[in-house]
């Protein structure tokens, strides 16, 4: 079996950090690719393109590059009920597969639309304002060469693996449209890693890694949660995937709880041991 590196999702510095400084920080320890995660001042989808092509030309110098750029949902929702609110959704995620493109980034991970917590959209409603808001971005991704990876996430309009799956096989266009799992938002709602990942099959491009319990919903260092790692490496190896693993961590110390989870999961063959 082929183990792959690790790769590093960048949450964890949104708020302390400036992307490049992160990078800084991360590189020395051996890291070589990125989900940049989009959220100034981190990585500002505004930034004139001088900025981009400096960090750019850095990332080729030190020999990093991206593996993709996440948008998070916070301040979008491609499920939302008002017209308005889909639509200034859409232009947000234009800039960020512009920026996507612009860093060399081949996809953006996607979250599929929110929905009210206490009273939700009925899920057909739902699932065809995301199907509406994607397909409005297919084609401004697809001239780009930008890829748009759909995560499973509790909240989201598509919250399961197939979910996901399904949505894919409606929307067709598997040149731009892929699956990001991620295994903590997987065991929060329930999902077992077998069948999550044998749902979505060969759509997965990204595996994002970190712990939660399914009492509450976290991105905790691995170890922290009852994520059932120890099986997700055959499962994975049984779909025949050899994407990124993406360790996905949020924490107050992030480099010392990456590279803590990084060793966890090497332990259970997930990836490869970090270098002495």
């Amino acid at each position: 079996m082929n183990v792959p590196q690790a790769s590093i999702n960048t949450y964890g510095y949104i708020w302390s950090h400036p992307l490049k400084s992160c990078l800084e920080q991360l590189a020395p320890q051996g890291y070589r690719q990125f989900e940049g995660v989009i959220n100034p001042p981190h990585l500002d989808p505004e930034s004139p393109p001088a900025q981009r092509r400096a960090l750019r030309d850095y990332m080729a110098g030190e020999g990093l590059s991206f593996t993709s750029l996440n948008l998070p949902s916070l301040d979008t929702n491609l499920a939302s009920p008002f017209a308005a609110a889909r639509d200034y959704t859409i232009s947000l995620f234009k800039k960020a597969l512009t920026l996507a493109a612009d860093l060399g980034a081949p996809r953006l991970v996607t979250v599929p639309g929110r929905v009210n917590p206490l009273l939700p959209c009925p899920p057909t409603q739902a699932i065809t304002f995301v199907q509406d808001t994607v397909g409005a971005l297919i084609p401004f991704a697809r001239d780009l060469g930008v890829g748009l990876a759909i995560e499973n996430v509790p909240f989201a309009a598509l919250p399961r693996s197939l979910d996901i799956r399904q949505f894919l096989d409606d929307m067709g266009n598997e040149d731009v449209l892929c699956a990001c799992y991620d295994v903590a938002n997987a065991h929060f709602i329930g999902e077992p890693p077998q069948a999550g990942i044998d749902s979505l099959g060969d759509r997965i491009r990204l595996v994002h890694c970190s712990d939660t319990t399914r009492g509450a919903w976290r991105h905790d260092p691995v170890g922290k949660g009852d994520v059932p790692f120890e099986q997700l490496g055959a499962v994975l190896q049984a779909q025949g995937y050899g994407g990124p693993i993406l360790l996905e961590i949020i924490d107050r110390d992030p480099l010392s709880s990456i590279l803590h989870s990084h060793d966890s999961l090497a332990e259970h063959g997930l990836v490869a041991h970090r270098k002495p």
